[in-house]
């Protein structure tokens, strides 16, 4: 039902593209970010870049009730406002709020639902992300930074020197695209390494799936929940070594600069991580 009244919502929206003036002169800037985890934490680094560079703005983020606390971490002096599209009272609440506030200008990055979109339609100028025209293959964060129109970046990475006295280690061998998860050989090995190499190390797996979980290593029960969030930030935060599949952790971890060895099985670092980033890549196993 929820979605029958936004497609008649945003059937006749205009979305089109503006100039840079407008965003120059806009008071008032609404991010509507309603996609994936991992695309989320990527628009959240970029916004952060571009509030930066308009530092004497309104903005205001809607988010689902979930990213709220990667909102808080990244971005804490920005108003948030964390909804289910499903929830009769969250839409009112959404709705009064935007109605109230007027926004001049609307981006929704990433996110190519009927939710999203129609968020921005209470803005005075728009352009939705799925009129946005970008090319197929293009840095994640760039393409965010395309589309806000913020200055590009020349793609480089630092090569990240492992230390030999890492104490907490945090793997996430999970993605929402399982040619991009480590397999579970992978993981058996790298547990084994990890167990070599850091004698004394406690180690902990972070997942949605129980079936990564391995014997002797702690374990963290991913659920979409603020709660659960909120948790698995503080965890990135007490662990000084991170190991990633191309997920969203791995983007926290980054964002929070921390150790991270990423693993990359059927894409590429200079697709996937922002420019600047210090990290080991492992294109395909572990060693």
């Amino acid at each position: 039902m929820i979605n029958s009244f936004l497609r008649f919502k945003t059937q006749n929206t205009d979305s089109k593209t503006f100039k840079l003036e407008d965003i120059q002169q806009a008071k008032k800037v609404l991010f509507s970010l309603f996609t994936r985890y991992g695309d989320t934490i990527i628009d959240l680094i970029v916004i952060k870049e571009f509030v930066e560079y308009y530092p004497n703005k309104e903005y205001l983020i809607l988010c689902p009730r979930q990213m709220r606390p990667y909102v808080d971490e990244l971005l804490p002096n920005i108003e948030c406002i964390a909804l289910n599209k499903r929830n009769l009272f969250d839409m009112l609440k959404a709705n009064r709020k935007l109605k109230k506030w007027q926004s001049d200008i609307g981006f929704n990055p990433w996110s190519n639902g009927l939710d999203s979109c129609y968020f921005l339609t209470y803005c005075k100028k728009f352009l939705c992300y799925k009129d946005f025209d970008r090319p197929d293959v293009i840095n994640h964060y760039q393409v965010v930074r395309r589309y806000l129109q913020l200055p590009e970046k020349e793609w480089k990475i630092d090569e990240l020197t492992l230390k030999q006295d890492y104490q907490k280690i945090l793997v996430c061998p999970q993605s929402t695209d399982l040619n991009r998860a480590i397999s579970s050989a992978q993981l058996d090995e790298l547990i084994s390494d990890l167990n070599n190499k850091y004698q004394n190390a406690k180690i902990t797996i972070a997942s949605m799936d129980k079936s990564h979980f391995r014997d002797k290593c702690n374990y963290f029960l991913f659920k979409k929940s603020a709660q659960s969030s909120k948790q698995f930030i503080d965890l990135v935060k007490g662990s000084d070594f991170v190991i990633s599949s191309d997920s969203g952790p791995l983007h926290i971890a980054l964002a929070m600069s921390k150790d991270v060895l990423a693993f990359f099985c059927i894409t590429s670092p200079e697709i996937v991580v922002k420019s600047g980033s210090c990290l080991k890549v492992d294109n395909k196993h572990y060693a």
